[in-house]
């Protein structure tokens, strides 16, 4: 508990940053709604797209209870990076079975192995946090930083796919 001080306001920007980005990307599936739900290969990126932009909005959360021990606050960003991790493989071998998916041009940020370093990332700065090193939770900045520009990308290609994809 004592290596928080001081990241309450990273919690708090980080929390409305993946709120508000949570709720323009429903915006942007129910305004595309029809073509999304016609295609596979889109609602899987929309639903990749949606974890990266839920996974700082967990840590924010978890980030910002009071009073509760560094052990017990690592052992929760463990718990989220190992079950976004689980959700973004369950969701790309939906995607490899649907479709032959092409890789994009967006280039690096737009890959599955990028969320899965989103959420070994938020992991490592658990087990550090949970070990008593509050040094952990510089792992967040990263981790949050990839997630959103990971799902801005992913969001910027599922609502413009290239033509090859569609």
């Amino acid at each position: 508990m004592a290596g928080l001080v001081g990241w309450e306001s990273f919690g708090v920007m980080t929390g409305g940053a993946s709120g508000a980005l949570t709720g323009l990307l429903f915006v942007a599936v129910s305004l595309n709604a029809e073509r999304i739900a016609g295609h596979p290969v889109l609602r899987a990126i929309a639903a990749q797209t949606l974890v990266l932009f839920l996974a700082p909005l967990v840590m924010a959360t978890v980030l910002l209870v009071p009073r509760q021990p560094d052990w017990a606050l690592g052992t929760e960003f463990i718990t989220a990076g190992l079950n976004g991790n689980v959700s973004l493989l369950v969701i790309e071998r939906r995607k490899r079975r649907v479709a032959n998916v092409p890789r994009r041009r967006a280039g690096l940020f737009d890959r599955r192995d990028t969320g899965i370093v989103v959420m070994l990332l938020f992991v490592a700065g658990g087990a550090v946090l949970a070990c008593g090193l509050p040094t952990g939770l510089y792992l967040l900045l990263p981790a949050s930083v990839v997630a959103f520009v990971s799902g801005v990308l992913s969001a910027w290609n599922f609502l413009l796919p290239p033509p090859d994809v569609m």
